[in-house]
């Protein structure tokens, strides 16, 4: 075959597993906006407090945790498409399980199935991105972890929408699922390239210089980013470097999630989905321009800057009652944590590229442990004091951010 027939063969191949991943990302987002919302209906059906609802969290997180360790490798050995259309049906079971949970251990259960298959969702999906944009030789992951973002915003508003319509929370979880099954169709007959495909790995490219600012000043030499090994990872210096500041953005993103709805509804009365679409619709626009910023101010500048503006943003929000600024700082924290997980998989793919589901499965599971402490710290302390001052952990993770950020000792 002619060597542009190759060419125009890989770039319509690469736009179709684009399209797919963007779609992909999206349903994530849009489980994410709606569930955001809906938490407070759930919490109120079921009669339970903020540190019961906590505890259901950290079940469910905690089983993400104990899931993606030893069953995140499988996206490399078992295949993309295989993978992620087991876990997306898996995914499916959890969400209609959450429509029909009528009592606190009900949801216990129903948390540790689907809270499992979203990490391992999440782990598909990330590792799928990190194929393309070696493949492809283009970066694409800010782009579609905005559209994950993209589609919360959606969520948030639709959800808010119909319960103002009055259709009922179960109804709600349960529309999910029609664009979960679309998305899995797809899936079936997808075909990802293999890992490690590199078009230009061979060439100082952003990839490289992303990767080489995150392990400049750690100490680290070149074999130990070619430590391949699945346990081995965890052992791995820069891979756990970068997996300490995810840590710190996903908890800070997933208590967002799981808690500013509540907190605008419940305790200042205002419409929950609104302000839930403000943070996401932020985050959106922040993973549109996350790219272009650390293309020219580096890795550890965004880093620095992130962790500075979330701390002000959540300050900002939690000192005031008056709608416009609380949802102000919602807004100014979702634009500042958005860049946080993007960079964190990118580096994480290229630091091994040919074991990437490995890589970012070991960034996820430490990731997730943000996902672990927070709704139990979060519920346990507004059970002591208030929501408001729980939610006080966001503002300090910022700070932590800045701190874990100064150990990059130079910007790309």
């Amino acid at each position: 075959m002619p060597e542009n027939a190759w060419a125009n063969k890989r770039v319509s191949s690469s736009g179709r597993l684009l399209a797919l991943l963007l779609s992909a990302f999206g349903v994530f987002g849009l489980w994410a906006g709606c569930n955001a919302v809906l938490l407070a209906d759930l919490s109120r059906a079921l009669d339970i407090s903020f540190g019961s609802l906590g505890i259901a969290l950290f079940a469910g997180a905690g089983a993400s945790i104990v899931t993606m360790g030893p069953l995140g490798w499988i996206a490399d050995r078992l295949g993309r498409e295989t993978f992620l259309t087991v876990v997306a049906c898996a995914f499916g079971v959890g969400i209609s399980g959450l429509a029909l949970a009528g009592s606190f251990t009900a949801l216990i259960i129903v948390l540790v199935v689907l809270s499992s298959a979203a990490g391992l969702y999440d782990v598909g999906i990330n590792a799928g991105a990190i194929d393309l944009e070696r493949s492809s030789g283009h970066r694409r992951m800010s782009f579609l972890h905005a559209a994950y973002s993209g589609g919360a915003v959606a969520g948030a508003l639709g959800a808010g929408a119909l319960l103002s319509a009055g259709v009922s929370y179960q109804l709600v979880y349960l529309s999910l699922l029609v664009p979960l099954a679309a998305v899995t169709a797809a899936f079936v007959s997808a075909r990802f390239p293999s890992p490690g495909d590199a078009h230009g790995d061979a060439r100082g490219d952003a990839h490289g210089e992303v990767a080489s600012d995150i392990t400049e000043g750690t100490g680290v030499t070149g074999k130990d980013r070619a430590v391949a090994g699945r346990w081995d990872l965890y052992r791995s210096a820069p891979l756990l470097l970068i997996a300490a500041i995810a840590t710190l953005g996903l908890l800070s993103e997933g208590q967002m999630g799981n808690w500013s709805g509540i907190y605008l509804r419940d305790s200042l009365g205002l419409l929950g989905g609104s302000g839930v679409a403000v943070f996401y619709g932020a985050m959106a626009l922040g993973r549109v321009g996350t790219g272009w910023v650390v293309v020219r101010l580096g890795n550890r500048a965004t880093l620095l800057g992130v962790g500075l503006l979330t701390a002000s943003g959540m300050a900002v929000a939690l000192a005031t009652t008056l709608p416009a600024l609380v949802i102000g700082g919602f807004f100014v924290v979702g634009l500042a944590i958005s860049g946080v997980v993007p960079i964190a998989f990118s580096v994480a793919g290229d630091l091994i590229p040919r074991r990437a589901g490995t890589a970012i499965s070991v960034v996820t599971t430490f990731g997730y442990a943000g996902f672990l402490l927070g709704p139990p710290t979060v519920g346990g302390l507004a059970e002591l004091f208030d929501l408001r001052t729980a939610l006080g952990i966001i503002a300090v993770a910022g700070l932590a951010i800045f701190g874990l950020s100064l150990l990059l000792r130079r910007a790309a």
